[in-house]
């Protein structure tokens, strides 16, 4: 595992170096000055995600505000909350026990660019534990995750890779993704992460896609479950490799992280600046399927109007 985790960050390097450097070479003989003006100045987004099974359920949401510093390099800090639905409530007339939970602050940088008919972006991401597990959405750790995305256009049909490598699970909101956000559990434990899929834009404002991803985690790993609390005398069982579904905090190999499946969805982008996404993800490592509904905002041109920069 050690092996294919040095692989994968070696992987991206060799991607990123040629990118950055034909890059700066294009920006500094083909810049505009006007197109660089209006790329540079703040930004802001938000981003709601529901996501639902017949073993819970989890509703977050998260907000970010940032700078454009080029029309390549940005950054944001945020914040999000997350409300969990779980079966195993302790009340005896009850189905489900409903619980809401801050989650960590995080801040990110970001850098994009196009190279060769591709468009790339690389976000570094860091999470900032304000508690310890038991009481907000988090592993009580710094969380450091890396993720690139690339993709290409040609007539509507747009495939994509996603490649990454973290600490720990953290929930992507710049590019949030079906099987890597809401989840009913949070792993604290180095591992690394890809998908490859496609989307297909029809009538200019509707989009289907699909994917298949796989998460490999590398030496011991801790889960923590949001659906089962600390020291609950109420849980499920553990099959299908569900440790989450029956203790809050489990820890052994990297097995216990590891995590393959496929996600398909359609996007709706009728209203300006805001998207609208629904789609279903299944982890075949869990034998466990979700269904999402996930809404979009990009609010720079709100935050721009507000604060005379537009």
């Amino acid at each position: 595992m050690g092996k294919i985790y040095s692989v994968l960050l070696v992987a991206i390097l060799i991607f990123w170096v040629p990118v950055c450097s034909r890059a700066q070479e294009s920006s500094g003989q083909e810049a505009q000055p006007a197109a660089a003006a209006s790329a540079t100045g703040p930004t802001a987004f938000a981003v709601a995600v529901g996501k639902h099974s017949n073993l819970g359920g989890v509703y977050s949401a998260g907000v970010g505000i940032g700078y454009n510093i080029t029309e390549h390099l940005g950054g944001d800090v945020g914040a999000s909350l997350y409300t969990i639905q779980s079966p195993f409530s302790v009340v005896s007339n009850k189905d489900w026990r409903w619980t809401t939970l801050a989650g960590d602050p995080f801040v990110d940088l970001r850098y994009t660019t196009k190279f060769h008919g591709l468009d790339a972006t690389s976000v570094l991401t860091g999470a900032i534990p304000i508690s310890s597990a038991e009481r907000v959405y988090t592993t009580g750790r710094f969380g450091v995750d890396w993720y690139n995305h690339i993709s290409a256009s040609f007539a509507g049909f747009t495939p994509f890779v996603n490649i990454g490598a973290a600490n720990e699970t953290i929930d992507r909101w710049i590019f949030p993704r079906p099987y890597n956000i809401a989840r009913p559990y949070q792993i604290f434990g180095p591992n690394g992460n890809g998908e490859a899929g496609a989307s297909y834009t029809i009538f200019k404002h509707y989009t289907v896609g699909a994917s298949a991803y796989a998460v490999v985690p590398v030496g011991t790993q801790k889960v923590f479950s949001r659906l089962v609390t600390p020291n609950s005398s109420v849980s499920g069982d553990a099959n299908h490799n569900r440790v989450w579904n029956q203790s809050f905090e489990t820890i052994g190999d990297s097995k216990l992280g590891r995590d393959n499946g496929y996600s398909g969805w359609v996007e709706v982008a009728r209203v300006k600046n805001l998207n609208v996404e629904a789609g279903y993800t299944y982890s075949v490592h869990y034998r466990w399927g979700s269904a999402y509904l996930m809404l979009k905002f990009d609010g720079t041109s709100l935050i721009r109007f507000l604060t005379a920069t537009d």
